[in-house]
């Protein structure tokens, strides 16, 4: 494979998405799968990026100490979520993915636009517990069928108004216990191997500057320039999903 200023283009768009996973703990599978994807194939953008993910969640977790206090609360989050990873990889396999990127991207700017709109969206500590299981189940089906588990844990977490710091820690554990499940999954179908393993390590080694200097912006941002940011992320990532199923052959 020849070097072009496709492979450029997918480089400064990978560094960009760790540096936005950086700051705001999501982001970096869903502007960096369908930019690898130009490149390779589908399913193995999907599974290069497993490993580079998890190493920025886990680092994103241990940030501060152990979150203790994260798997108390979404504990009932977590458990359906690995549940919903296996069965969303194995639709990953046999079916097309442009339907369920096109209704994600939709919900992403319905929601984003609301915020727009001062349409508060609140969960109560009742609702919480009755939505935990529903929000945990659907975020590992995306993530294991497109990748995308962020965008709903985003809004889900984003609606308990969660202090900055804790959303970030919050979003990445949950993010691991994902990633750890899908990469089980991703493995039981064959599609991690000692090729896709290399070019993953690759594109750790590439990513980890850009991550680094995300996590560093974090730390100077404050709350309302954080939410506001989360909000234009959220944005872009609707636009980016329904551009994907729009232009998505089968």
């Amino acid at each position: 494979m020849s070097f072009d200023l496709t492979h450029l283009f997918v480089g400064a768009a990978l560094l960009f998405a760790s540096f936005v996973k950086g700051v705001t703990g999501l982001g970096f599978p869903l502007i960096a799968t369908p930019m690898v994807a130009l490149l390779l194939d589908i399913r193995t953008a999907v599974t290069i990026l497993i490993l580079p993910n998890l190493v920025m969640d886990s680092a994103q977790v241990i940030r501060g100490g152990f979150p203790y206090e994260v798997f108390r609360r979404f504990a009932g989050l977590i458990a359906p979520t690995i549940i919903g990873v296996f069965l969303g990889t194995m639709v990953l396999v046999k079916l097309p993915l442009w339907m369920l990127n096109f209704c994600l991207g939709v919900m992403v700017l319905l929601f984003v636009f609301a915020n727009m709109l001062k349409l508060d969206f609140m969960i109560s500590p009742r609702a919480e517990k009755i939505l935990s299981p529903l929000f945990g189940f659907i975020s590992g089906f995306l993530n294991g069928m497109t990748n995308a588990a962020g965008p709903t844990l985003a809004i889900y977490l984003y609606s308990l108004k969660l202090e900055k710091r804790a959303f970030v820690k919050s979003i990445s554990t949950i993010f691991v216990t994902t990633k750890l499940s899908q990469l089980v999954a991703i493995s039981t179908w064959n599609l991690f191997n000692w090729a896709t393993i290399t070019l993953s390590i690759q594109v750790l080694v590439f990513t980890l500057a850009g991550f680094y200097a995300g996590m560093k912006i974090q730390d100077r941002v404050n709350q309302q320039t954080f939410n506001r940011g989360l909000s234009i992320l959220l944005l872009l990532i609707g636009v980016i999903l329904i551009w994907r199923a729009v232009t998505q052959n089968g």
